[in-house]
């Protein structure tokens, strides 16, 4: 099998940068990414152990039984190495040398949603979570005013709010400006909607019903923080004239307050009247090496194959044995594989061979990569091609 050596123009690096579109659907205290449901496999109803709108990290453990499932582990010993999330205290009270530190699997991860309520960050300023994100808010200013944590828009340490959390692992670096659009149903209709249209993180409300749309067209119902993946909705008008369940202490007019009720937020209880759809798109950079394989004329015009020499007399596979040597038998003839168009006529022997995959090797010759061609190629002497092969890093 022949080797060749890429050369210094055969080999290119690129960086792509893909937009992938993100659905989230919130009803019933129950996440929905993508439009997806439970996957029931051989073993388990949902074949990734996760719940329903949660993604697996590393995706392990796909449709294993529940009671073999596969999980880290390191053994505690001289180099003190341990799993990640295990403490100082614990390793050096709790385990002794030659015991085994576990971790567990699946690891998952989904948008959750955090409520507050008026005067929270004054009543309780430690476990108010908008009081992190304040100089980050003020970062944002340079955007739109609504950012601003304090001014004379409101006061996000007093104001009642609430907290979109949506994982990196669902956007990648960023979220795409001007992507996020979201939806509030009540009873299957759509109620109102806001969307990021000045594609300045603003979320203006830009549609609904003729009740929603008096109290709130054209209003900031909330801001997105692009890069750090959360969205903070202020807007307390009312969206329609009835009361729902939306994870309150009691009965509420819908606001955009409650969006997203039941998002992972241990709310009590939820009106199933009540769904919501947030959508957006994602900022990946994807790496990629493109490589250009050769096949040149006169070259990788014979085969491994065993077929592809002609068996029918044993006498030529004899090795050429003598008194100083041991070699095999260099005029072993090959079978005719160009066909021909008339019937019991053979064509006059040409060198020809089929290229079905090319491997990839490292300085080492380690195969690190396959490309299977979807149809062999009719390789000649006198023919000469090039495979651009992609590959992401």
């Amino acid at each position: 099998m022949p080797y060749y050596k890429f050369k210094q123009n055969d080999i290119f690096y690129n960086t792509l940068e893909t937009k992938p579109e993100v659905t989230f659907d919130i009803n019933d205290k129950k996440v929905y990414y993508n439009k997806l449901n439970a996957q029931s496999g051989a073993f388990v109803e949902n074949i990734t152990h996760v719940p329903v709108g949660h993604v697996s990290l590393y995706e392990l453990n796909v449709d294993r039984p529940s009671d073999s499932l596969i999980h880290p582990f390191i053994t505690k010993e001289g180099s003190f190495e341990t799993l990640q999330g295990t403490s100082i205290v614990d390793y050096n009270t709790v385990f002794q040398y030659g015991d085994t530190v576990t971790g567990s699997y699946p690891l998952s991860s989904s948008l959750t949603r955090e409520r507050f309520i008026a005067n929270h960050g004054t009543t309780n300023p430690t476990g108010s979570h908008i009081l992190a994100l304040k100089n980050t808010l003020n970062y944002y200013t340079s955007l739109s005013p609504h950012y601003s944590f304090s001014s004379n828009l409101g006061d996000k340490s007093t104001q009642p709010l609430s907290l979109l959390y949506v994982p990196s692992i669902f956007y990648g670096s960023t979220i795409n400006r001007g992507s996020v659009d979201l939806k509030f149903f009540i009873s299957g209709t759509l109620a109102a909607r806001v969307q990021d249209s000045n594609y300045n993180g603003e979320l203006i409300q830009t549609s609904g019903t003729p009740f929603a749309q008096g109290n709130g067209a054209g209003k900031v119902a909330g801001v997105v923080l692009y890069d750090e993946g959360v969205i903070i909705l202020t807007g307390s008008w009312s969206l329609d004239a009835n009361t729902y369940d939306l994870g309150g202490s009691s009965s509420e007019n819908p606001s955009w307050i409650a969006f997203g009720a039941g998002a992972n937020d241990s709310s009590a209880t939820v009106s199933p009247s009540a769904s919501f759809s947030f959508n957006f798109k994602g900022v990946k950079d994807v790496e990629t090496i493109t490589m250009f394989a050769h096949a040149n004329k006169n070259e990788l015009n014979y085969s491994t194959n065993r077929t592809y020499t002609n068996y029918a007399s044993a006498s030529v596979l004899l090795p050429l044995t003598g008194t100083k040597s041991y070699s095999e038998n260099n005029k072993i003839p090959l079978i005719n594989t160009v066909s021909s168009s008339f019937y019991n006529y053979e064509e006059k022997f040409k060198h020809q061979t089929f290229i079905s995959k090319i491997g990839i090797y490292d300085e080492k010759k380690n195969l690190i990569a396959v490309a299977n061609l979807a149809t062999p190629i009719k390789k000649t002497a006198e023919r000469d091609f090039t495979f651009k092969l992609k590959l992401d890093i």
